[in-house]
């Protein structure tokens, strides 16, 4: 291959040497980065650079671009002192001088001619200097991120000037024509082509897709026939038993009832107020005696006394024998002997007058020849006035509670367990009060006077099944022949007269149903006739069966507009509003 070459003039040469220039020679381990490197560091405008007989790192045109854009950057002539052919031939590629020998004139070899139709090229041109970088970085087995970032910088500036001035060799000269840029052959980028295949052949098979749905599933119809209907009223009365099974014939119905229990409580003052205290406690001694008189013969029998028998002092305050003893009878003289009898006794009532000294006496109820004395002090008794609960502070009590409840809510929350399928009956709400407690009780002391009173309400709410409503509507109506209900007017159920009965509920019940032609026989015909018809056809062909007040024929999607498949169609039936 021979090699051809013109002489390119250098300023600073004089005799054919390079004058007044730098040489630097390059080591056989120098990568690109340190050869760089060496030419920034360089203060001579002129560089030779003397690559070793084995070329390095300059055997790579990558390299070589990255050489040649750092001393454009750095306003910098090179050229390459060798006779490497190869080294030569990828020089005259780029437009690098070249000198044989230190003293001899740089020339710029032609590239040598080659068929280059089957070798792709990697155009530098088109390449961002930081990926040249990079491409050298893997030639040459090493990397300086900082370094190369400072040459793209560089390189990057002084291209916008060069640009700017029309100065695409950096001769310093301004360019008649810009340099034409080799064509080169892009290697594909197979990576967006295969996500270009992927999009667009997802969005096929989207289409296809959508056509088939489009085509073959979307496609609805819907006919709906008004019939002529007449009304008629039908008015029921009903037993709801909570523990019967519902029989139609006898209208009987067992309801859904729901029920809420609550215990209410109000905080509220006694009024009522009440003697308390302890009763006074003591001994006494009973004597039976009787006085001598004249003529006198015997004496007074034995006498037992019961246990509650009463003892009175002179003022009036009574007492009860605690215990049941015989006193015998013994003569005295002064109303007492030494032949008494001890009894406990406790004072009939509450209080400190009850507290009565020792030695004094007491008349025996009913025992005329009998008499008592205290054997010592009374003590025990005591007497204070408390405020208590009474029966108005309750009767008064229980209707705040009553008051207080909410009842809309509760009947709102019992509505809401129903169910869809219940038809409730809302007379059939209902509250019971249980018994109202009271801390303190009732007569009981309440200190201050501060108590609590709590009642139990159980709510009831009442509904009928729509089954079992509409069983008893259909019942009630008897057989209808060719006719059909198409109204039962359950939604419209008015319910009166609910009153409680001896086993449950009665009601009475009142609804409009609406009674038309029987059109359902003519359904899968109307559905087989349709078929590929437009809505016009269709309604014209069904208008003329008996009892049909008017039909509309509905398609979708919106680009429908022939009845499908009768598998595809519904037929509705509807009445006309009165």
């Amino acid at each position: 291959m021979s090699e051809k070459k013109k002489s390119i003039k250098i300023s600073g040469v004089s005799d054919g040497k390079l004058i007044g220039r730098d040489t630097i020679y390059i080591d056989t381990e120098d990568d690109i980065t340190s050869i760089i490197e060496k030419v920034k560091e360089s203060n001579s405008s002129i560089l030779a650079l003397v690559p070793p007989k084995r070329v390095g790192a300059l055997q790579s045109v990558v390299n070589l671009k990255l050489l040649q854009k750092a001393a454009k950057s750095g306003r910098k002539k090179i050229a390459l002192v060798t006779t490497d052919t190869a080294l030569t031939a990828l020089a005259g590629g780029l437009r690098i001088p070249i000198a044989r020998n230190l003293t001899s004139q740089p020339e710029l070899p032609e590239a040598p001619d080659f068929d280059d139709s089957d070798i792709d090229v990697i155009n530098g041109e088109e390449i961002a200097i930081g990926d040249l970088a990079r491409i050298g970085e893997k030639s040459t087995g090493r990397s300086n991120g900082s370094e190369d970032k400072e040459i793209s910088a560089a390189v990057k500036a002084i291209e916008t000037d060069d640009k700017i001035k029309n100065d695409h060799d950096a001769d310093g000269v301004t360019d008649n024509k810009p340099p034409k840029t080799p064509k080169t052959k892009r290697v594909p980028n197979f990576d967006n082509f295969r996500k270009k295949l992927l999009i667009f052949g997802s969005l096929g098979v989207a289409l296809i897709i959508f056509l088939v749905w489009a085509i073959v599933f979307a496609p609805r119809g819907t006919i709906t026939i008004t019939a002529k209907t007449i009304t008629k009223n039908v008015s029921i009365t009903v037993q709801l038993k909570p523990n019967a099974t519902t029989n139609v014939d006898n209208k009987v119905v067992q309801p859904t009832i729901k029920q809420i229990k609550r215990t209410e409580s109000v905080d509220f003052v006694a009024t009522g107020s009440k003697e308390i205290g302890e009763k006074a406690k003591g001994a006494v001694m009973i004597y039976n005696c009787n006085t001598p008189f004249n003529g006198w013969t015997g004496m007074p029998n034995a006498i037992t006394l019961n246990a509650g028998t009463t003892l009175q002092t002179g003022s009036g305050l009574q007492f009860k024998t605690n215990e049941t003893k015989t006193v015998a009878a013994t003569p005295c003289t002064s109303g007492t002997n030494d032949k008494g009898v001890s009894f406990s006794v406790t004072a009939a009532n509450i209080g400190t007058a009850y507290n009565i000294d020792k030695n004094t006496t007491l008349a025996v109820a009913g025992r005329g020849t009998m008499n008592a004395v205290a054997s010592d002090d009374f003590t025990g008794g005591s007497q204070e006035t408390v405020k208590v609960v009474q029966l108005s502070d309750l009767e008064a009590v229980t209707e705040k509670i009553k008051a207080k409840s909410d009842q809309n809510a509760v009947e709102s929350d019992l509505r809401s367990q129903m169910g869809d399928d219940i038809v409730i009956i809302s007379d059939s709400f209902n509250a019971v009060y249980g018994t109202i407690n009271s801390k303190p009780a009732l007569d009981e002391p309440a200190g201050d006077g501060s108590a609590t009173a709590t009642m139990e309400i159980t709510y009831t709410l009442i509904g009928i099944n729509k089954t079992d409503l509409k069983n008893l509507i259909e019942f009630e109506l008897g057989d209808l022949g060719d006719q059909k209900i198409y109204k039962d007017g359950i939604d419209r159920a008015q319910f009166k007269n609910f009153a409680i009965s001896e086993d449950g509920y009665s009601i009475m019940i009142n609804v409009v149903a609406q009674i038309g032609p029987d059109l359902d026989k003519h359904a899968a015909k109307i559905k087989e006739n349709a078929v590929g018809k437009r809505s016009g056809e269709i309604t014209s062909s069904i208008e003329t069966i008996p009892g049909v007040s008017s039909v509309k024929v509905t398609f979708w999607p919106f680009w429908v507009n022939s009845a499908p498949a009768a598998n595809k169609l519904t037929v509705e039936f509807a009445v006309n509003e009165q």
